[in-house]
C-alpha cells in the first residue's frame, strides 16, 4: 500500500494530461525542478574547496579539500548527514580519493602527483610515491586528477602532461609503480568504471578504454576539440561525457559508440548519477548551473544555481545507494556538501511519470505480489550489481552479474533468510553473462573477453578455479548493438558437453568438458541468424538468436563433432529478437523480445518443430527468460518489470492467465523454479526474491 500511495503522489506531480501541451510541459518542468532541488546543505570545509568525495563502505563517506583547506579530509559515518574533520595528511591540494571497499584502507592523490595511503582509517599515513618530479601541464592545471582502486586490487593514476597524458599502475597497493606510457597526446583527467572496463577522458576530447585492468588502453572515439572533464556511468550500459564547451555526449553500449545529445550553457564540471536514468550535471562557467536528466541523458532541465552562496558550483559528487534509498553527495568550490535523498520506489515511480513510461499494468489479470507470497528476499548493492540470470543446485543460486563482473552465490537452503555465501570474482570473469552448473562444477561465461572459466563448487562458498579457456574471438560489428562487444552469450552443460553461443560470430561452439580441468573445443558451426539462447533436449540443440535473431534453429547433435542444422523457422516480424527457450513435455516455447510475442512449437519430432500458436498482449513488454512449474510457464517481461504466467496444455496451446509485479522486479532478468518456489532477480533493483508459487496460482 505504501508503494501505491507514493506512486499516486508522483502521478499528481506529473500534471494533468488533459491540459494544453505547453502547460503540461511547464508542469512537467516544474515538477522535475522541485523534485530534484531538495538540497540539504552542510558547510563542511568553510572557504573551500571540495573536489574529491568517495564512499568508503555502506555508511561511511570521505571528502577531501583543495584551496583554502588544502590537504584536509572530512568524514561522515551516516551517509553525509553529519561531518567531522578526520586528518590533514598533506599540505597540498587533494584531487582524488581511491576507495577499496574497506573503510580503513584508502588512498589519496594530490595535485602534485603524490600518492598517499592509510590502512587504519586515516590515523596514520604513508607516502607511497611521487609520480612526477614536476608539473608537466602547460596550462597550469594540477599535475594529476584521478586515482582508482580497481576490482582486481590495482591502483591506477592519470597525469596531466600536456605532451601526452600517462597512466601509472601499481599491483602491490602503491609500493611499486609502472608507467604505462602516454595514452593520449594531451593531458588525461578522470577514470570511470563502466561495466566491462574502465574509461578515461581528458584534454584531447577523446575517450579511451581498458578491459584488462588498465594494462592496455584503446582509443574509442574522439568526441570534441575541447577538453572532456565530466564523465559518469549510469548503469544499464549507458555512459555520459561532457566537454568544456558544454556539449553532452552519450553512449548506450559501454562507451564503444557515442552520440552528441545537446549543448548547454557553461563548461562541464561533473555528472552525478542519481539512479534509474536520472543524473545531475554541473557547470563551472557562465551561470554555473546544475542540470538534471530523467531519461539516461537524452534530455536535460536546468535546476538553476546552487542555493549556497553566489558564484559557488557543484565541483564533484557521488551516488550512495542503500537497500531502499538513494543519496547524492556533492562537494562545492566554496566547501559545502549538498545532499539529496530519495526513496527508491518513489524515485522510480516519479521518473516513469515524468518520462511518460507507464509500466504499472492496470489490466484485470494483473496484481502486485502479495507480501504473504514472498518467502524471502535480499537486496545487495555490491554483489547483485545487474544480475543477468539464475541457475540453481542443491539450495544454492548462481547469479552472473554484468556490472559487478562477478557471480553471486546465494545460499537459500533456508528460503526465508537467503544470504550471499560468496561473490566470485576473477581476472577472467568480465561482464559475466551466463553460468551453468553440472555436478560439482560451475561454468562461468564472460561475454566481452570470450572466456569460459570452470570452478569446483563442491563447497559452494569456496569455489576453486580449475580451468579457463578462450572461445572464439571478437567477431563482427553488429548493427543492432553498434559494436561487436556482445560476444559470448549462453552456456549450457549436459552429459559432459558444453554448448556456447557466440553472438557477434553468429556461431555455436561445442566443448568436451568430461574432464572439467581440461576442456577442449571439438566443433563449431554458424547459425545464419545470430546466436543467443540455447536448450538441449534428446540430442537436439535448439537455438534462438537475439540481434538480429528472428528464428528457432534446430540442430542434430548426436555426433557432437559434426552438428547438423535440420530446421529453421524464420519470421522477421513476429520472431524478431528471439531470446529465450523453455521446454515442457513435447512443447517448446520461444520468446521474441522485440516482437513482444511468445511462440509454442510441437517437438514430437524433435528435429522438425511445428508451430502451434503465437500470442501477444498489450502488456507483454520485453518478454525474456522462461521457467516451467508443471504446465505453467512463467515468463519475464523486463520492460514493464513483470512476470507473466501462461497456461500451456498438452498440445502446446497457450492461455495468458496473470501478470505479477513488485518493486523488487525492477528490470527483472533472472528466473528459476525450485519445486514450489519461484526465484527471480531484478537487474535495476539489484534484488533476489523467493516467491511461493502456490500462493501466486491461487489468484
Amino acid at each position: 500500500m505504501k508503494y501505491f500511495l507514493q506512486l499516486v503522489c508522483v502521478l499528481f506531480l506529473g500534471g494533468n494530461e488533459t491540459t494544453a501541451q505547453n502547460s503540461g510541459a511547464l508542469m512537467q518542468q516544474d515538477s522535475i525542478v522541485k523534485y530534484f532541488s531538495q538540497w540539504i546543505i552542510k558547510d563542511v570545509a568553510p572557504g573551500g574547496r571540495i573536489d574529491a568525495i568517495r564512499q568508503l563502505d555502506e555508511n561511511v563517506v570521505l571528502c577531501a579539500a583543495r584551496g583554502a583547506n588544502k590537504g584536509k579530509l572530512y568524514i561522515s559515518y551516516d551517509n553525509g548527514v553529519n561531518w567531522a574533520f578526520l586528518a590533514q595528511p598533506v599540505k597540498v591540494d587533494i584531487t582524488c580519493i581511491a576507495e577499496t571497499g574497506n573503510k580503513n584502507e584508502f588512498y589519496i592523490l594530490t595535485g602534485t602527483a603524490e600518492v598517499w595511503g592509510t590502512k587504519d582509517g586515516g590515523k596514520t599515513w604513508k607516502h607511497l610515491k611521487t609520480l612526477l618530479d614536476k608539473n608537466k601541464n602547460k596550462e597550469v592545471y594540477a599535475a594529476a586528477y584521478a586515482i582508482m582502486y580497481t576490482q582486481q586490487g590495482t591502483l591506477l593514476v592519470t597525469d596531466t602532461d600536456s605532451d601526452g597524458g600517462h597512466i601509472y599502475r601499481s599491483e602491490d597497493k602503491g609500493l611499486t609503480w609502472k608507467d604505462m606510457g602516454a595514452v593520449s597526446p594531451n593531458a588525461l583527467y578522470r577514470l570511470e568504471r563502466a561495466g566491462n572496463g574502465i574509461v578515461v577522458n581528458g584534454w584531447h576530447g577523446t575517450v579511451y578504454k581498458s578491459i584488462d585492468d588498465g594494462i592496455t588502453w584503446n582509443k574509442i572515439q574522439k568526441l570534441s576539440d575541447a577538453a572532456l572533464f565530466a564523465t559518469e556511468y549510469l548503469g544499464m550500459s549507458v555512459l555520459l561525457q561532457a566537454d568544456q564547451e558544454g556539449n553532452i555526449y552519450r553512449s548506450t553500449n559501454l562507451g564503444y559508440v557515442w552520440d552528441t545529445v545537446t549543448k548547454l550553457r557553461g563548461a562541464a564540471d561533473d555528472f552525478v548519477n542519481i539512479g534509474y536514468g536520472a543524473a545531475y550535471y554541473s557547470t563551472y562557467t557562465d551561470r554555473k548551473e546544475v542540470y538534471v536528466t530523467t531519461n539516461y541523458g537524452r534530455s536535460w532541465w536546468s535546476l538553476d544555481t546552487l542555493p549556497t552562496v553566489a558564484g559557488d558550483w557543484l565541483d564533484h559528487g557521488i551516488r550512495v545507494e542503500t537497500k531502499d534509498s538513494i543519496i547524492t553527495l556533492s562537494g562545492t568550490t566554496i566547501g559545502f556538501v549538498v545532499r539529496t535523498a530519495f526513496h527508491k520506489y518513489a524515485l522510480a515511480g516519479f521518473l516513469e511519470t515524468v518520462n511518460r513510461n507507464k509500466s504499472a499494468i492496470d489490466q484485470s489479470n494483473a496484481s502486485m505480489i502479495d507480501q504473504k507470497a514472498i518467502i524471502g528476499s535480499l537486496v545487495d548493492i555490491q554483489h547483485l550489481n545487474e544480475p543477468e540470470d539464475i541457475i540453481i543446485r542443491n539450495g544454492f543460486a548462481y547469479i552472473p552479474c554484468r556490472d559487478g563482473n562477478n557471480v553471486a552465490i546465494i545460499d537459500y537452503k533456508n528460503p526465508s533468510k537467503p544470504f550471499i555465501a560468496h561473490s566470485l570474482t576473477d581476472k577472467d570473469i568480465l561482464d559475466a553473462f551466463s553460468v551453468a552448473v553440472d555436478k560439482d562444477y560451475l561454468y562461468v561465461l564472460s561475454m566481452t573477453n570470450t572466456m569460459i572459466s570452470i570452478f569446483n563448487i563442491s563447497t559452494p562458498s569456496k569455489p576453486v578455479k580449475v580451468a579457463a579457456i578462450s572461445v572464439g574471438g571478437e567477431g563482427s560489428y553488429l548493427q543492432h548493438y553498434r559494436s561487436n562487444y556482445t560476444r559470448l552469450r549462453k552456456i549450457i552443460v549436459q552429459d559432459g558437453f558444453a554448448y556456447i553461443t557466440h553472438s557477434s560470430e553468429s556461431k555455436v561452439y561445442i566443448m568436451d568438458v568430461s574432464k572439467p580441468s581440461a576442456p577442449r573445443i571439438i566443433s563449431s558451426f554458424h547459425t545464419g541468424d545470430g546466436a543467443f539462447a540455447a536448450a538441449v533436449h534428446n540430442n537436439v540443440l535448439y537455438l534462438a538468436g537475439y540481434g538480429p535473431g528472428s528464428s528457432l534453429i534446430t540442430v542434430d547433435i548426436k555426433d557432437k563433432t559434426k552438428p547438423v542444422i535440420t530446421s529453421k523457422i524464420y519470421d522477421a516480424v513476429k520472431l524478431q529478437g528471439s531470446c529465450a527457450i523453455g521446454i515442457y513435455g513435447k512443447t517448446l516455447l520461444v520468446t521474441a523480445y522485440n516482437a513482444e510475442t511468445i511462440w509454442s512449437f510441437d517437438i514430437t519430432d524433435p528435429l522438425k518443430p511445428k508451430t502451434v500458436q503465437v500470442i501477444g498482449d498489450v502488456s507483454m513488454k520485453g518478454p525474456g527468460r522462461v521457467a516451467f512449474y508443471k504446465n505453467k510457464a512463467f515468463i519475464l517481461n523486463s520492460v514493464n518489470h513483470s512476470i507473466a504466467m501462461i497456461d500451456v496444455d498438452a498440445d502446446g496451446n497457450m492461455k495468458l492467465e496473470q501478470y505479477f509485479q513488485h518493486p523488487l522486479l525492477k528490470r527483472v532478468y533472472g528466473i528459476a523454479i525450485d519445486h514450489d518456489k519461484l526465484l527471480v532477480a531484478g537487474r535495476e533493483a539489484k534484488s533476489f526474491m523467493i516467491v511461493d508459487i502456490k500462493q501466486l496460482i491461487k489468484k
